[in-house]
């Protein structure tokens, strides 16, 4: 009796003592499936493909004007400097427009001198003789007018003889007259609008001349910076269109070489700019090259560089990291060359 009464008093306290228990291991099992969620597991390093790339992109030159090819400078592996003839076109019409602009603002410039210096003085001395023969001449018509006038009152002479006289004495007079108005128009200079217009010419041929240098310019295609000719795409008697402009080559600058690596989604938080790096390449075995982050771009996209693990998601969205080199590699990296970025996490 004294047995049954003590199990009849401790099953409720077993009963308690298993629903305390059995309420408290789902909530921590919960905490910890909850810390275990915020905890991304990572290895120590990450390795990110890349592919060597320079730190501008690569130009692709290419003619403003259209004609046929007659010089090719270049060729691929060349190095270049800034401002360097890649190529010429045949320039033989540009050259002869620009002979004709300079013709006429030689010219231009020769009126304006004439309008400024105004009429020499042998000019105004050929003026007053033209002046005193057109007086002559005009006091002669005059006479021969009176004269015909009174042989033609006493009947010596026929009226339209009188008629004609009269008409030429008028003539001479006019002459007379038109002779000394030049006269004076030269003694006064050269008018301030003549002057003005002669002006204006030489801004006008001048700025048809700088067209015609600049148009002669364009037949010659230029490195805009230092670089690497990466690639030529054209040849000599090819014919260049603006209708289908073509690259004649590709240069780029090889001294300054970057990494484009593209990191997994799930890893860009253990990325940063500045972070310390080193690269490597099947090329170059075990030799780690120092690297840094210097970049990082702000949208993901789809993985571009494949490398040979079969086991390797293609379908993965990265994010492209560009790393730089610490100190300027002692060997020739190739553009595209494939490397692993290994960062720390």
């Amino acid at each position: 009796m004294t047995k049954l009464r003590y199990f009849l008093l401790a099953l409720p306290l077993a009963g308690g003592v298993y629903l305390w228990a059995g309420h408290k291991t789902p909530s921590a099992s919960a905490a910890e499936s909850s810390s275990a969620e915020h905890a991304v597991a990572r290895p120590p390093t990450l390795i990110a493909p890349g592919r060597v790339e320079p730190a501008r992109d690569p130009v692709q030159l290419a003619f403003e004007a259209q004609g046929r090819i007659s010089e090719l400078l270049v060729d691929e592996g060349d190095a270049v400097t800034a401002g360097q003839p890649v190529a010429r076109l045949d320039d033989r019409m540009a050259k002869a427009r620009v002979a004709a602009a300079e013709a006429a603002l030689a010219q231009a410039k020769a009126r304006h001198a004439l309008a400024l210096n105004g009429p020499r003085r042998e000019d105004l001395d050929a003026a007053r003789a033209e002046v005193a023969a057109a007086e002559a001449a005009a006091a002669h018509r005059g006479a021969e007018q009176a004269r015909s006038e009174q042989l033609g009152k006493a009947g010596a002479v026929a009226t339209s003889v009188v008629d004609a006289d009269g008409a030429a004495a008028r003539v001479a007079t006019a002459q007379a007259g038109a002779a000394a108005a030049r006269l004076r128009s030269l003694a006064r200079g050269t008018r301030l609008e003549v002057i003005q217009e002669a002006a204006a010419a030489i801004q006008l041929a001048t700025a048809e001349l700088d067209a015609a240098r600049v148009a002669l310019d364009q037949h010659t295609l230029r490195a805009p910076a230092a670089g690497l000719v990466l690639r030529r795409t054209a040849e000599v008697g090819q014919l260049v269109t603006l209708m289908t402009p073509r690259p004649v080559a590709t240069i780029a600058d090889v001294t300054r070489l970057e990494v484009r690596a593209e990191v997994d989604e799930v890893d860009v938080a253990a990325i940063r700019v500045g972070q310390k790096a080193f690269a490597t390449a099947d090329a170059f075995g075990d030799r780690k090259f120092p690297v840094t982050v210097a970049r990082l771009t702000h949208e993901l996209g789809r993985k571009t560089v494949r490398d040979d693990d079969p086991r390797a998601r293609v379908d993965t969205r990265v994010l492209e990291v560009m790393v730089k080199f610490d100190a300027v590699p002692d060997v020739a990296l190739p553009i595209g060359l494939r490397m692993q970025v290994h960062l720390g996490t």
